[in-house]
Parts: C-alpha cells; structure tokens; sequence
C-alpha cells in the first residue's frame, strides 16, 4: 500500500538547475505504512535539524540536508557518507500534504505524512410516494 501513496522518484524525472548541479549523497529511508500514516527515516549523519529543507511541491516531496564540517582531524578511513543530502519521492493525489510533520533526532529525519480519511459506506434513505 506504502507505493500508492509514495514512490521514488528517478534521476530523470528532476529538473536540472544550479543548486542542483552541487553534490548531494541520497540518504539510506526506510519507509514504513501503518492504517494512519506513512513514516519515512532518512539516515542524515552530520545534519542538524535547522539544516534541513523539507518542502512540498505539485505532489513531490523533496527532503534536503546539509550536513555541519566535522569538527577536528582528517579522515583517513570513511565507510560513511557525510555531506549534503537529497533524496525526492512522489506523493499520491490523495495524500495529506497539509498535515506532514517532521522530527529529527540523533541524525535520523522522521517524516510522517497522514493518510487520507478513506470514504465510508453511505446509507442513503429512500422517500416513499
């Protein structure tokens, strides 16, 4: 149900423009649905929470973060990624865009993007003549 309401978007399908010509990693998201909602984690070490930019636009949900220096010495050895970071998913019509929250937390960015109220069975009376 997860991808009805929220897909990846590809390379191709982003416009190029100057900001985006910057290097950015993608960062690792698990996405989770549960009846409410649909929970995205981002895994965005260096970042700070007033360093990422989360908007909304025309149905695309762009998540960008740009991660603090490090502090002291030189990496001689990295496994991690730690720079600036995009990743761009495409929102179902039907998803509450007005409604996403957002925390972050130990590196990790939680989105929670809320499912719309599913239309319920409707009893309709009948009028006799």
């Amino acid at each position: 149900m997860a991808k009805k309401e929220i897909t990846k978007r590809e390379k191709a399908d982003v416009v190029s423009t100057e900001k985006e010509k910057a290097q950015y990693y993608q960062p690792a998201t698990d996405v989770r649905e549960t009846e409410k909602e649909v929970i995205l984690q981002f895994d965005m070490p260096g970042v700070s929470s007033d360093h990422v930019e989360l908007t909304v636009e025309k149905g695309t949900l762009t998540v960008t973060g740009t991660a603090d220096p490090e502090e002291q010495g030189h990496a001689v050895y990295r496994e991690t990624h730690i720079g600036n970071y995009r990743r761009i998913f495409s929102l179902n019509e039907g998803v509450d865009t007005e409604h996403i929250q957002a925390d972050m937390k130990a590196g990790v960015l939680t989105v929670r993007i809320p499912k719309p109220e599913k239309a319920k069975p409707k009893r309709i009376a009948i009028k006799s003549a």
